[in-house]
């Protein structure tokens, strides 16, 4: 089994957001926020992916304090198998008002989980090397009414491979190339 196999055995059909086929097209992606009712569209998928919606991990209120972020998670990660391997952590909201630190704890806690997903391959599936080699995307995702292209044009490959280092993005659709 690959990684993407043993995802989508892993993780209840609730957790994963169907892709969308369309004849002679990549798979795309309807991504949408249940706090704020935001939809983005990813279109061109590779064949070989999931897309996780991480925000339905429960929240670990009775075990951590949350003094630094740590109950939050983005919204939704892409996982792809292709041709080269990635992880994409998106954090969607309706408007570019959420603070940096906020945004920056959500996606740290996608990255938590991750890192248990691949802890829970490794132990319940046997698969030692269960996502590794994966290349990692941050993705804040700012809805505005007008579709407007990534706010750092000519984006060097160090921004968005850390939740620090988040790419911040709005509009209603993106290719999935553009993300990484």
């Amino acid at each position: 089994m690959n990684d993407i196999e043993i995802l989508r055995e892993m993780l209840v059909s609730d957790a994963q957001v169907p892709l969308q086929q369309e004849e002679g097209r990549p798979p795309s992606v309807q991504l949408t926020d249940t706090q704020s009712g935001t939809t983005v569209k990813i279109k061109g998928l590779p064949h070989d992916s999931i897309v996780i919606r991480a925000e339905d991990f429960e929240d670990p209120l009775t075990v951590f304090k949350g003094s630094k972020g740590e109950r939050r998670r983005s919204d939704f990660m892409i996982v792809s198998n292709d041709t080269k391997k990635w992880i994409i952590c998106i954090e969607i909201h309706d408007s570019d008002h959420k603070g940096r630190a906020e945004v920056i704890d959500q996606l740290k806690g996608a990255l938590c989980f991750v890192h248990y997903c691949k802890c829970i391959g490794q132990e319940f599936w046997l698969e030692k090397e269960f996502l590794d080699g994966y290349e990692h995307r941050f993705i804040y995702m700012a809805y505005a009414s007008i579709d407007k292209r990534s706010t750092h044009p000519n984006t060097p490959r160090s921004l968005g491979n850390r939740p620090e280092n988040y790419l911040k993005i709005s509009g209603k659709s993106h290719h999935f190339s553009k993300l990484i």
